[in-house]
């Protein structure tokens, strides 16, 4: 077994995961976590053998596990591996579901999908790129970690940057929550992956990083998810939600007074933005004091929709309902000092922009067709690449059309467990749906009784159950918790 491994190994396929040879080589303040010699200090279950100074998964079983030593808060791990033809592993550096890939992306199915691929973080967060070798050649892999900050580096480049206490991150990260990953746990053994494939590591160290080191993020940006891999995704993750019980429950908490608070309601970890046609007002979440605004001096915005912030953006859409022809932009504003920053003109695309929201590496806008100016059932989601190329459009399904009315969707934004929330113009509920697995259309899944008459809303990503919405009548904007037991 041994020595077919070795050979094969020298050859064309064998993931391979770690080796350490003497400390003689190690770099300043690291150290060696394999002698290149034996496995002691290691756990595994006779499936796992040094072979020519490396480690190498030689039969079926389980993972090789690092018991000498936890995986320290603060570390840098530094690794080669190598992967035969269509293998997959990981190395587990925290607890849970919490996994750096390894992948031959070119012959795995897994390669389709970036949150899948070699250097991911598994089912959670893309790679910036594709920078891994062929099957049977060595890659370098580096692991950083210092408080809310995780890098992921493959063959000398940084293709992983991200602090997960921004809530930029919350729908990328969403998914590995639901696999069962938990970011803010920290006291794992590092553990070597046996998913089915022979596999091997070299040069495995690793180092703790002091507190005086300072591990700033860049928050690079993730490659983003293909259609047809979003769909299979979106199946698995159903998969994975199955089991959940309960109705979902809404439970007013507190409202605040906003004069702005007329099309809708954007929110930041510290500010909620009441929106108006031509005018937008910041204020206070703790309490509820204005502290900031913007308004229209020069005739050009007529019909703010609702708002998103994003990279310390507000983002609002845009149109000139019920003006005809259709137009509408993206509006996009210095969330710290309300300046306008610029206009994105998409109209183009046909509709009136209603609501906008950005996942997975791309922005979903959904552009609505009224009775007075057309049919709401030609009401769809458009989905942008970053640079807002128009790459597919997703319809809504005959049940959510025939609750529009002759309106359309005022307000839309993903939140907990992937899916879509929107609202209508009037209507007191959240409606549920998600991305279809088959077909172009929205997955219909419930209606949520809430405070609000419709209009535009947002998540608070800082605290996911919350849900800030307004109430137009009385201009005040309403904090709630939506939960499911």
């Amino acid at each position: 077994m041994i020595r077919h491994f070795s050979a094969t190994f020298r050859g064309l396929p064998a993931c391979l995961l770690l080796l350490t040879g003497s400390a003689e080589g190690l770099e300043p303040g690291f150290e060696s976590l394999f002698d290149g010699k034996s496995l002691d200090g290691w756990k595994h279950d006779g499936n796992w053998a040094v072979v020519n100074s490396e480690i190498a998964r030689v039969k079926k079983g389980g993972s090789l596990v690092y018991e000498k030593a936890k995986v320290p808060a603060d570390f840098e791990l530094r690794f080669e591996w190598k992967v035969a033809q269509g293998c997959n592993s990981g190395v587990y550096y925290r607890p849970g579901q919490y996994e750096y890939q390894l992948l031959d992306n070119a012959n795995s199915p897994y390669g389709e999908n970036p949150r899948q691929a070699a250097a991911s973080l598994f089912f959670g967060m893309a790679p910036t790129k594709d920078v891994v070798k062929p099957h049977g050649e060595w890659n370098e892999g580096r692991i950083v970690c210092q408080g809310t900050v995780i890098q992921h580096w493959l063959n000398g480049e940084k293709v992983i940057d991200f602090d997960y206490s921004d809530p930029r991150w919350f729908h990328e990260l969403e998914v590995l929550r639901i696999r069962g990953g938990d970011l803010a746990k920290r006291g794992a053994n590092l553990s070597l992956q046996d998913h089915g494939a022979d596999v091997g590591f070299r040069n495995l160290r690793w180092r703790a990083i002091p507190a005086s080191e300072k591990l700033v993020s860049e928050n690079l940006t993730p490659m983003p998810i293909p259609d047809g891999a979003l769909r299979k995704e979106q199946e698995r993750i159903n998969k994975m939600l199955a089991g959940q019980k309960g109705e979902w429950r809404h439970e007013e908490l507190k409202r605040f007074k906003a004069e702005e608070a007329h099309q809708g309601v954007a929110v930041d970890a510290e500010h909620f933005y009441a929106i108006t046609n031509a005018a937008i007002g910041k204020y206070r979440k703790d309490s509820g004091e204005r502290v900031g605004g913007w308004k229209e001096t020069q005739g050009r915005i007529k019909h703010l929709n609702a708002g998103i912030v994003l990279d310390g953006k507000l983002w609002c859409a845009h149109s000139n309902y019920p003006e005809m022809p259709m137009k509408s932009s993206v509006e996009v504003f210095d969330a710290q000092t309300m300046q306008h920053l610029e206009s994105i003109d998409l109209t183009s695309v046909g509709g009136s922009l209603t609501w906008v929201d950005r996942r997975d590496g791309w922005w979903y806008a959904c552009f609505a067709q009224y009775a007075k100016t057309g049919d709401p059932a030609r009401t769809r989601v458009v989905r942008f690449d970053l640079n807002w190329k128009p790459s597919a459009e997703i319809r809504f399904p005959a049940e959510m059309v025939a609750k529009f009315g002759k309106n359309s969707s005022s307000g839309g934004c993903f939140g907990p467990d992937r899916h879509l929330f929107i609202t209508g113009h009037d209507a007191q509920e959240l409606y549920v749906l998600d991305l279809p697995v088959e077909g172009d259309a929205w997955t219909w899944k419930t209606a949520i009784p809430i405070s609000a008459h419709g209009q535009a809303f947002a998540w608070d990503r800082s605290a996911p159950s919350l849900l800030y919405s307004i109430d137009r009548k009385t201009k005040e904007v309403i904090v709630s918790k939506i939960s499911r037991p």
